[in-house]
């Protein structure tokens, strides 16, 4: 894996990193929960190719939970400290070794021999939402993916689900590497290789092409 500690999250260079590239975020849109092919996944095709030609364009303004979720990280990362005695590092971007796909981690964490060995997200839904994982106990199906998809991307052994509403206890659940990742990983294979053939059929049809002059005809 490929990571960018010094990129800040949100920040336009961020963005631009992102642009055209699959991200784990998105990846229920090309694999569900239950292992099957995703039908957002054309869509999610087209969204790519858009946001590789104008990464300033962002089509997604959020609501008030995920400002919420953005806003309350880092005391869900100092709670997720405090709770396990393990060190985290901020990163801001972590890509493939091929740099085709992506994720933003919440946070890495290294092992004794100073070497990566997991990585983090974060959950700040809302109070609802939190009862629901506290009740279930388990890893949540809207997450499911993403967090096997930052496996997948990472290759790391671990990644570490923190579900964090203040004054609530917090639910924490260790994902390790499984077959669902591995997946996962096929799935996102497969779909690159439909989108790369997709973008290199669609690109010419989304030039403009000059107008003849009256002078030339």
């Amino acid at each position: 894996m490929k990571v960018f500690a010094e990129v800040e999250q949100g920040s336009i260079e961020w963005h631009r990193m992102r642009a055209g590239r699959a991200t784990a975020s998105a990846f229920h849109r090309i694999i569900t929960p239950k292992g099957k092919l995703s039908a957002q996944s054309e869509d999610y095709i087209d969204y790519l190719i858009g946001s590789g030609f104008m990464p300033e364009h962002e089509e997604f303004m959020g609501t008030k939970w995920t400002g919420r979720g953005t806003a309350l990280e880092p005391q869900g990362r100092a709670a997720f400290e405090q709770m396990t005695g393990l060190r985290v590092e901020t990163v801001g971007f972590v890509t493939r070794d091929d740099y085709v796909a992506g994720c933003s981690p919440d946070g890495l964490i290294r092992g004794p021999d100073g070497r990566y060995a997991a990585g983090l997200e974060i959950k700040s839904k809302s109070p609802h939402v939190h009862v629901g994982y506290i009740r279930k106990g388990v890893l949540p199906d809207d997450v499911k993916v993403q967090v096997h998809g930052c496996l997948a991307i990472t290759k790391l052994p671990v990644w570490h689900l923190f579900c964090y509403f203040p004054g609530w206890q917090p639910l924490h659940i260790p994902v390790e590497r499984d077959g669902f990742t591995q997946l996962v990983s096929a799935a996102l294979d497969e779909f690159l290789i439909r989108y790369g053939k997709a973008r290199v059929e669609t690109i010419p049809r989304l030039q403009v092409k000059p107008t003849a002059s009256v002078f030339n005809s």
